[in-house]
């Protein structure tokens, strides 16, 4: 790996190895398989068992990106079958990776073709390596920047419009960071409140990422300055772009060496930050040495194809473009990443630095995507407490960016990969115009931050008051924001300037006609609406009920509810019962003799058939009686007036 160095001469020593000597010792491989070795049953236990592992903050961040499960089979371990077969060859193994499915190996060419020759491995990838290029120097006789409360890192944060941002209250608190760098050492008084969330060093495979016993002297010092300017702080002194974040600390470049097996740790140290529960994860190294321009696609390194799967989990990734510029087609792995936003370095007057690498990749695309000061960078000095000093290269733009992002995050929380690009390319200083020199230009916090610092979001849903710039026509309904679902409650839900149909209640009763459950029936009368009082006889239907009370015949009672006739104005429930008639006058379901109603003195009247007049008593039963038999033996057939009734 190529660390992108800035800012003070670099005490490493370059083993060079001739190339017959490395062809009799073997050299460094990845050894790819075709699977993880279980299926069936075993597989979706194998899934529950890596989402117990997986920090719950990542599987929210998957799942949210995702759309899924938030695990498969990329995040399982590598059956060890296989790799205890890989090894049985007599590989030795240097690195492993779930994401790619392979594991790093050194092998001489008897041993490679004993792996080549397992069934289970699909291909062998070769390295070699090529002279690094060289990095920027450090500064000499910078002015000194005016101290106020960032001390002397008031220009370079200025630069990004992060002051603004820090005043509107967003400082990265809430974010997750994961640095990953050459080692970090903590004594700095910049460091006094951060809150380091985990720490590993994949060189010496501890929990250690400042210097240990055999670590060359500065191993931790340009991870320690990277680190100062996401998260330092030292009032009146020195301020990092995102003092509130929380970091994730991954020790992966050794500084004694410059050998593959460090890309390969490159590879266990995001798969390892991803698993944490970082948000994003920021790294100033790069690899071209055992790759050419014509390899910088976003797909041939292992670093990019890596990458690729932490995008894909939603960890947005910050990268330094590397330090081989003025040349075109110098950006670095895994810099070349469809979706990794990779930095390049400018000065403090926004000119590119003549170090920066260019783009484009080898497909074609435009590369850096956004820039930030990189020249004259102001970082803790390593080798003190309460010291700082100089230094240059995109190794110091790049935490710039991811500072902002992390202040963007915390603004913005649910933001993807994808998402986060856009809005830092599409609010930079050449948005309109992106190049290969700059991309789409210098980074703008207050751009990118848009109303969040100036406008009151008090609905709570993201979306700004329109009398402040926003698009949110109701600020105080949550419901109602652009692309909202348009329902039929008498607001414009999507703020599009159109209700739907029945839905603009122009009688002002608080019903709609184009309630589904309950429309008004009339939305130009406010007297009608479900629930309205009913008022008889005046032909409008007041409770939307779909009848109205009409009186058909007149007789003050409405049908069929209260009137069983209402055709016969005699007939009601209000109506005396006729002793004479055979009809159930007043609606009480019976008629005459057989109506409880028609009694006189206590005794039934029955109605004679033959004309005479009703009798009471004994008298009228045997005269109805005797009437009775009469009509019998004639064959005498009554019939009973129908009761009409309207429905």
């Amino acid at each position: 790996m190529i660390p992108v160095r800035s800012g003070w001469p670099l005490l490493l020593a370059l083993v060079l190895i001739p190339a017959g000597v490395r062809a009799e010792q073997g050299r460094a491989v990845w050894i790819y398989l075709a699977d993880k070795g279980v299926e069936g049953d075993a597989l979706l236990d194998a899934f529950d068992a890596r989402l117990a592992e997986l920090d719950p903050r990542a599987v929210q961040r998957r799942q949210r990106t995702r759309g899924d499960l938030g695990v498969d089979e990329r995040d399982l371990a590598l059956s060890v079958d296989h790799v205890q077969a890989v090894l049985a060859c007599g590989a030795h193994e240097r690195a492993r990776s779930r994401w790619l499915n392979a594991i790093s190996v050194h092998a001489d060419a008897a041993e490679e073709r004993c792996v080549a020759g397992l069934p289970f491995v699909t291909g062998i990838e070769e390295v070699a390596s090529r002279p690094r290029p060289a990095p920027p120097g450090p500064s000499s006789g910078a002015a000194e920047a005016e101290t106020r409360d960032y001390g002397v890192a008031e220009e370079q944060l200025a630069l990004l419009g992060v002051p603004s941002l820090h005043d509107c209250g967003l400082t990265g608190e809430g974010v997750v960071v994961g640095v990953q760098d050459t080692g970090f050492v903590l004594d700095h008084v910049a460091f006094a409140g951060l809150d380091v969330v985990a720490e590993w060093d994949f060189i010496n495979d501890d929990g250690v990422v400042r210097n240990e016993e055999g670590d060359p002297e500065h191993q931790h010092d340009h991870g320690t300055s990277v680190l100062s300017l996401v998260a330092g702080w030292d009032e009146g002194s020195y301020g990092g772009v995102a003092p509130g974040v929380s970091v994730i600390l991954s020790k992966t470049e050794d500084t004694s060496q410059e050998e593959p097996i460090e890309e390969d740790w490159w590879v266990e140290g995001v798969e390892w930050v991803e698993s944490m529960g970082a948000d994003l994860m920021t790294a100033s190294l790069g690899y071209i040495d055992w790759y050419g321009p014509e390899d910088m696609d976003g797909q041939t390194a292992v670093t990019s194809q890596a990458a690729a799967v932490a995008l894909a989990n939603g960890l947005i990734l910050v990268n330094s473009a590397g330090n081989a510029g003025p040349d075109a087609w110098t950006i670095l792995a895994p810099a070349d990443t469809d979706g990794v936003i990779s930095v390049g370095a400018v000065d403090r007057l926004g000119h590119i630095a003549s170090f920066s690498s260019r783009g484009p990749t080898a497909d074609g695309r435009i590369k850096p995507d956004v820039c930030a000061m990189g020249v004259d960078d102001w970082v803790v000095d390593p080798g003190t407490t309460d010291e700082y000093r100089q230094g240059n290269g995109t190794s110091y733009a790049a935490p710039m960016v991811a500072g902002v992002v992390a202040l963007l995050l915390q603004a913005f929380p649910d933001t993807d990969p994808a998402g986060m690009r856009e809005l830092l390319t599409s609010t930079a200083s050449l948005s309109g115009t992106p190049d290969n020199e700059m991309g789409w230009g210098i980074v703008s916090g207050v751009s990118a931050v848009g109303l969040v610092c100036t406008c009151q979001d008090y609905d709570g849903d993201g979306y700004f008051d329109a009398d402040c710039g926003g698009a949110d026509c109701d600020d105080f309904r949550a419901e109602v924001y652009p692309g909202a679902d348009e329902v039929c409650d008498g607001f414009d839900d999507d703020c599009d300037g159109v209700l739907l149909d029945g839905e603009d209640d122009p009688d002002h009763d608080g019903h709609l006609a184009c309630d589904p459950e309950s429309p008004d029936c009339d939305d130009e009368d406010p007297g009608s609406h479900p629930g309205g009082t009913e008022v008889p006889y005046d032909g409008v239907d007041q409770d939307c009920d779909g009848e109205d009370l009409v009186d058909v015949d007149g007789d003050g009672h409405p049908g069929p509810d209260e009137d069983c006739d209402d055709e016969e104005p005699s007939v009601h429930p209000t109506a005396g019962e006729v002793c004479d008639d055979l009809v159930d006058n007043d609606c009480d379901g019976h008629a005459d003799a057989r109506d409880p109603d028609c009694f006189v003195d206590s005794e039934p009247v029955i109605y004679a058939p033959d004309g005479c007049a009703c009798r009471v008593g004994a008298d009228a039963r045997q005269a109805g009686a005797s009437s009775l038999l009469v009509l019998l033996s004639l064959g005498v057939v009554f019939r009973k007036r129908s009761v009409k009734t309207k429905s």
